[in-house]
């Protein structure tokens, strides 16, 4: 059973990773091929291959094939359908998603947001709705979350927003359609009406339902940082927990029964309702991967106790891979597939060879050190960064939560629903538990050295993370574990080269409309502005810049530049100060004056970094009307190679620029203003010449920038125009003493099946 359902996963996963979606006819040769060698050598488990990749692809084909026409992509379309999800709050809106009716190049599943909405629909409700959508399209930066994945595992064929919405309601054979939705939105509500804006709403509603969403970005930092993300996803403890409580109870009850007459053995009542517990409560939390992983090893393991069985543990593993694989092909796209039945993994490993079971404490300490060595190479992996204090924390947390806190918010929720006075006293009182326990969580987490950031690791340290992390866990004499959590930790202290003396690494980051470039020289970091922030509440410098800086191994931001005010060049600034450590802060406006003291870039201002020269050339001393034309002119040259960037200068500013003599050629140069005719202006255009013209715009942005005119004026000049929401981060490599080459681009070096170029 092991070995098949590696075999499954290997398949799936060799899929995922091709550039290009194989076709059908290459996917049925590899299933015949396998079909025979599995004839030939009698090893079934080849099967589990085949199985993999075939079912792997013909979900990705099946969700590729529905995702929005690309000729609909941002017009004005309607749409009728039920609400599919339990809606949540998004900044300055609500987020749901809608199971739209047939409706030709429409995909079946759509993500909407509604901006101030006129009022809050329900699950399962029924709506027409006029939207505009674009198909699934996310930033694309070395370190960066993988957007566009995560909507095709989630079969989400677009998003959008709601421009107008008129309910149709929602009657009674929708709540039997959708019972589960219908109770999980209920239970949301019930939780809302009874802890409105209270910390521990979103904490309450994450446990009960699973609504991960409803906690802020403030309390999923300190999840991170402490190493309990785990806690709020309901993982496979809780519904092992509760599936524990409901077997034992219908034990006790039935053994009541017996003593009265009645048939039946308790231990085969106890099963029963222990799987029937686990899918409940798996269902209620949204059927996500752990929640999968744990109902189906439940259902096992009861089947063979059923049937008088016997079933090891790996093999119970085993078989709940199998089983998620096959309900879910695309699983291994989530974080949490690896997470779950890493876990699990990693504790079978730790108790190989035992022969005695251990005490209660000792066996809960080895599990603990088995999760948190084995989960290294997932964690490093999935997020760049290991918590340094998530064994203590979690030594306190995992029982509070487990034992106390988990329970008593699923007794209160029930209780809210049947009593909404008698349930909301209930739910006040968990959330008054849960924000007096808070700190030990928080405060660990507000430690400096609470986390430690992992550089993207290249092929040689990932093999050595990963077989350090095996050999901490087997049952090997003390040296050889040691040496394995040696290499480990070897390995999480990894990082890439830093420029040559006199070098620099220039990298414009895919933000969407906004900009955020970094320059690296040898000891240095300069940040010239943080990308957009957006009306979801969160920004560029948590989604983009951070995972960018982190995956680089650079832990500190000399220099945080704002190039002038406005939101897509300063939103994420603030993010990146309370993130890492800022030495110097630089901007033309006050968008930076809550974070420090801020010099003022000035006309004339230089310096020099590792042997690469910076100069601020614009603005001058009287300062011009616009905020734009105010904006930050920086150049560096590191050897012969210079690199301009311009922020959102316009006409008046490029032509002081170009009166003065202060530009000349360039070899990479920022395209100013993202592209808009009110800047690159000829005589600016004519004067810097650059080889390569970089436009940091977003995709199918309601500007339309770059405009084609403009685009074609670059051109002319000879340069070569990147375009950022096309290429992603575009990144060069500047050496004084070698040609500047090509630069590299993530989006075309990174391709996926689901990415569009």
């Amino acid at each position: 059973m092991v070995f098949t359902a590696t075999a499954w996963l290997l398949g799936a996963c060799v899929l995922l990773l091709q550039r290009e979606l194989p076709s059908g006819r290459t996917v049925l040769l590899v299933a015949v091929a396998c079909v025979l060698v599995s004839a030939l050598t009698r090893r079934w488990a080849i099967l589990g291959f085949a199985l993999g990749l075939g079912l792997a692809w013909q979900q990705c084909s099946e969700r590729l094939d529905a995702r929005l026409d690309s000729a609909l992509e941002g017009v004005s379309l309607t749409l009728a359908g039920h609400v599919a999800s339990v809606p949540q709050d998004s900044g300055e809106g609500l987020r749901f998603r809608l199971a739209t009716r047939p409706q030709p190049g429409v995909p079946p599943l759509v993500e909407l947001t509604w901006y101030e909405p006129e009022w809050r629909p329900r699950a399962a409700e029924r709506l027409e709705l006029e939207v505009r959508l674009r198909r699934p399209r996310g930033f694309a930066n070395p370190g960066g979350g993988d957007y566009e994945s995560r909507l095709l595992r989630e079969g989400v064929g677009a998003t959008g927003y709601v421009r107008t919405a008129r309910s149709i309601g929602r009657g009674r054979h929708d709540v039997v359609r959708f019972p589960v939705l219908v109770a999980r939105d209920a239970i949301a509500a019930a939780i809302r009406e009874a802890l409105g804006e209270r910390p521990a709403a979103g904490i309450v509603a994450g446990l009960s339902v699973g609504l991960q969403d409803a906690l802020s970005a403030g309390q999923w930092r300190e999840l991170a940082r402490s190493g309990t993300s785990h806690l709020m996803a309901i993982s496979g403890m809780h519904i092992g927990m509760f599936a524990v409580v409901a077997a034992w109870l219908t034990a006790a009850i039935q053994r009541l029964r017996q003593r009265c007459g009645a048939l039946g053995a308790a231990r085969d009542a106890a099963v029963a309702a222990g799987s029937v517990a686990a899918l409940a409560y798996a269902s209620l939390a949204g059927w996500s991967v752990p929640t999968q992983r744990t109902a189906m090893m439940i259902a096992i393991v009861a089947a063979a106790l059923q049937w008088r069985r016997r079933v090891g543990a790996a093999d119970a593993l085993a078989a709940g891979a199998i089983g998620v694989l096959a309900l879910e092909p695309l699983a291994p796209l989530a974080i949490g597939f690896w997470l779950s039945f890493g876990a699990v993994a990693a504790i079978l490993l730790v108790t190989l060879g035992q022969r005695a079971r251990p005490g209660v404490a000792r066996g809960y300490a080895q599990a603990q050190w088995a999760v948190t060595a084995g989960l290294v190479p997932v964690l490093v992996g999935g997020f760049g960064t290991v918590s340094l204090v998530s064994v203590g924390v979690n030594f306190v947390a995992i029982p509070l939560y487990t034992l106390v806190i988990v329970p008593a918010v699923l007794l209160s929720t029930a209780l809210a629903l049947v009593a909404p006075d008698t349930g909301g006293i209930a739910l006040r009182g968990v959330a008054w538990l849960v924000e007096v326990t808070w700190p030990v969580i928080a405060v660990p987490a507000s430690w400096p050295w609470a986390t430690w950031g992992v550089a993207g690791p290249g092929p040689l340290a990932w093999c050595l993370l990963v077989a350090g992390a095996i050999a901490a866990l087997l049952p090997l004499p003390a040296p050889g574990r040691v040496a394995g959590l040696l290499l480990a930790v070897a390995a999480c202290g990894w990082r890439a080269p830093a420029p040559d003396w006199g070098a620099a690494r220039f990298t414009m980051l895919d933000v969407g409309q906004g900009l955020a470039a970094v320059v690296e020289t040898r000891h240095h970091v300069l940040l010239y502005d943080a990308g957009p922030a957006f009306r979801s509440g969160s920004d560029a410098g948590v989604l983009a810049v951070e995972p960018y800086l982190r995956h680089r191994g650079l832990r500190r931001v000399d220099a945080l530049v704002a190039s002038h005010d406005d939101l897509d060049h300063a939103g994420g600034a603030a993010s990146v100060a309370q993130l890492l450590p800022v030495g110097h802060l630089v901007a033309s406006g006050r968008a930076l004056d809550g974070l420090g003291t801020v010099e003022r870039c000035r006309r004339g201002v230089r310096w020099t970094w590792d042997g690469v020269s910076f100069e601020w050339l614009h603005p001058g001393s009287a300062l011009l009307p616009g905020d734009n034309d105010r904006s930050c002119v920086l150049r560096m040259r590191a050897g012969p190679h210079v690199v301009l960037v311009t922020g959102d200068v316009e006409a008046l500013a490029e032509a002081e620029l170009v009166e003065q003599g202060a530009v000349g050629r360039a070899d990479v140069l920022v395209v100013p203003h993202h592209g808009s005719r009110t800047s690159s202006t000829a005589a600016f255009v004519a004067a810097t010449r650059p080889r390569w013209a970089l436009v940091p715009s977003g995709h199918r942005n309601r500007w339309g920038f770059p405009k084609p005119d403009i685009v074609a004026r670059w051109r002319d000049t000879g340069a070569t125009v990147l375009v950022g929401s096309a290429t992603g981060a575009i990144e060069f490599e500047l050496h004084p003493d070698r040609p500047l080459a090509a630069p590299g681009l993530w989006r075309p070096a990174q391709r996926r099946p689901w990415r569009d170029p």
